[in-house]
């Protein structure tokens, strides 16, 4: 469905100071040899023919910034292409190229989007597969995300990083993609894998961690990921460390750390690095045997459940998925005490925390792990697990101590998101002192459709965390209010009636009762939002996410705020005290927003 630059096809475009093409290609005939070739003023300039054993390859050839070009390819299909390099490009940015036509899609130079399913305020790819936030930085007067993506099309493939830099977190600028997948991964199809989650620290010119508007240099943790898909024997996952001196490119990779010992879980994967600890940690998503887990009770375990089952699919019913009984969720750790993070320093500690609440998930996915405001964090997504009112994958806190042996000593969990969608978070700590997360939005129930110059994901709203009373907040950060709340909407000719030019808004409702507001209603699908004694609950009607509800409860609601951009719903209650995102489809133009019952309510217009 994408605009895909098919065999013995050209499109023209101009080079407009850039000084580089980098150019995606996938083999149309497996007995042919794929080839581009790169014409200007009539004559060919450039000639890229695939290399035999691969199917997919990733091309990067230099442009005059003055030049105009046609690109042809034969045997092959272009999915992806973008122009970079040139003066300053991370103010700039690059821009991708329609496949099909050569002209400006997102990025420099390119017109607004008009697609009206694209998000107006939440960050989503210029096309394609995305998910994971990784990498998560402050770094010489800009912010960079750092995600899973995929440049070959709409669904999960292997694996690289995209990227992208903000000077306020909340406006970005797409840059180039800065890892590949592992080439064995293009030689044949049905191996699968490549540059798996993972994050980032800023480092002086020693490589000691140091704030990101000091540092000379990231220094990117990740997994590499290589298996046959339905074999799980097959599935290798190791720890791997990089360097970057400009953000844009990476040095080689170094193995850092593998599997501790074959009982060790083959998920194994999402290295975050923690350094407010003292020393600094990497903690790492597995599963460990029962018997390798402290007993109920224990430090180091977490034993509250508040419902749900396991599931291999988003919509799975319970007792129909067999968990494994042998297994626990663990997050676990390893330390280095060297001042520059030396590669072979990495010791194994122990897990930090497992959870014989879920002992059913499969493992845990993206952890993170961090001392903020007196106590001690750690947050993993359980796989696998439907929560009592059907969400999927959802993602726990824990806050405790950490112990002298790593272990966390569990005072308090929950969830850290009451939504369907909210996963994969990684936070970062700003060189204001401040701890910054982002999510990736999972369409775990299909909502988005695939069209041309449309993108499959988008990541939540920057949120800024604080644990009190030993719960864990997220609420947006300063920015978002600054920056992104417009003018107040007037109401429509009925009282608690709002028409929404450009299909965004922001709503403030302060109950004093019962209510309910109607977020969206698309004549398709209606998603509507219901507060009562306490409990804030959020649910669909047309959707394939009807099966489930969005449910959080607090002993009393004083605020709720809802964040609305063009099908992506962000609802906050008390100013943080419980978080909850959502996914419909919408693609009207302008939108809608209503409400009823016992609450005042303001309405905003959200703007780029």
């Amino acid at each position: 469905m994408n605009a895909t630059l098919q065999s013995a096809d050209s499109c023209a475009f101009a080079a407009d100071g850039y000084t580089q093409l980098d150019v995606f290609v996938q083999r149309a005939e497996q007995d042919h040899a794929p080839t581009i070739r790169l014409h200007a003023d009539g004559a060919c300039v450039a000639e890229r023919v695939m290399d035999a054993d691969l199917y997919r390859q990733r091309f990067q050839i230099d442009l005059d910034p003055q030049e105009r070009y046609t690109l042809e390819v034969v045997d092959a299909t272009v999915p992806y292409l973008y122009l970079t390099g040139g003066e300053n490009l991370l103010d700039r940015g690059i821009r991708v190229l329609d496949a099909a036509t050569g002209d400006p899609m997102a990025g420099d130079g390119a017109p607004d989007f008009t697609d009206p399913t694209r998000a107006a305020v939440h960050f989503e790819p210029p096309e394609h597969w995305m998910n994971d936030p990784n990498g998560l930085c402050r770094f010489q007067g800009r912010y960079h995300l750092y995600y899973q993506f995929n440049p070959y099309g709409w669904g999960w493939d292997n694996m690289h990083w995209g990227h992208a830099a903000s000077r306020d977190l909340v406006h970005w600028t797409y840059l180039p993609i800065i890892l590949e997948p592992q080439r064995e991964l293009h030689t044949r199809r049905g191996i699968s894998g490549g540059a798996f989650s993972g994050s980032a620290i800023t480092i002086d010119a020693e490589g000691r961690p140091c704030p990101g508007d000091d540092a000379a240099a990231i220094r990117f943790y990740l997994t590499r990921h290589f298996e046959v898909p339905g074999q799980p024997d097959t599935v290798e996952e190791c720890q791997t460390t990089c360097v970057s001196t400009d953000s844009l490119t990476a040095g080689p990779e170094t193995v850092v750390v593998r599997r501790e010992g074959a009982d060790f879980g083959r998920d194994f994967r999402d290295s975050k690095i923690e350094t407010g600890f003292g020393g600094a940690l990497m903690i790492l998503a597995t599963n460990l045997p029962s018997d390798q887990v402290p007993a109920s009770g224990e430090t180091g375990v977490s034993d509250a459940n508040e419902g749900g089952w396991f599931t291999l699919s988003p919509h799975g019913e319970p007792d129909v998925d067999q968990p494994d009984p042998n297994r626990i969720p663990a997050i676990v750790t390893f330390r280095n005490d060297t001042p520059d993070l030396a590669d072979d320093a990495w010791t194994y500690v122990g897990p930090m925390v497992a959870d014989r609440g879920y002992a059913e998930g499969r493992t845990y996915e993206c952890p993170d792990a961090f001392p903020l405001d007196g106590a001690d964090v750690a947050i993993g997504a359980i796989m696998h697990i439907r929560t009592k009112d059907g969400c999927f994958q959802p993602i726990r806190w824990y806050t405790g101590r950490l112990d002298e042996q790593g272990r966390l000593d569990v005072g308090h969990s929950g969830w850290c998101d009451f939504g369907d969608c909210f996963y994969a978070v990684q936070s970062f700590r700003d060189d204001d002192g401040r701890r910054i997360a982002i999510g990736w939005l999972a369409d775990h129930s299909g909502v988005r459709r695939e069209a041309p110059g449309r993108a499959n994901g988008a990541m939540s709203l920057p949120r800024e965390l604080h644990v009190r009373d030993g719960r864990l907040f997220s609420r947006p950060v300063d920015e978002v209010y600054d920056l992104l709340i417009g003018g107040e909407l007037p109401m429509s000719g009925e009282d608690g009636d709002w028409q929404v030019p450009g299909n965004a808004y922001y709503a403030d409702l302060r109950p004093t009762g019962d209510c309910t507001a109607v977020l969206a209603d698309t004549g398709e699908v209606r998603w509507t939002l219901e507060c009562h004694d306490g409990e804030v609950r959020c649910f669909s009607q047309g959707a394939a996410s009807d099966d489930l509800a969005c449910v959080t409860h607090v002993d009393e609601v004083k605020r709720i705020e809802v964040f609305y951009d063009h099908g992506i719903i962000e609802v906050f209650v008390n100013d943080g005290e419980a978080a909850g995102a959502m996914l419909a489809y919408d693609e009207r133009k302008n939108g809608g927003f209503s409400v009823s019952g016992d609450t005042s309510c303001e309405v905003c217009s959200l703007r780029r």
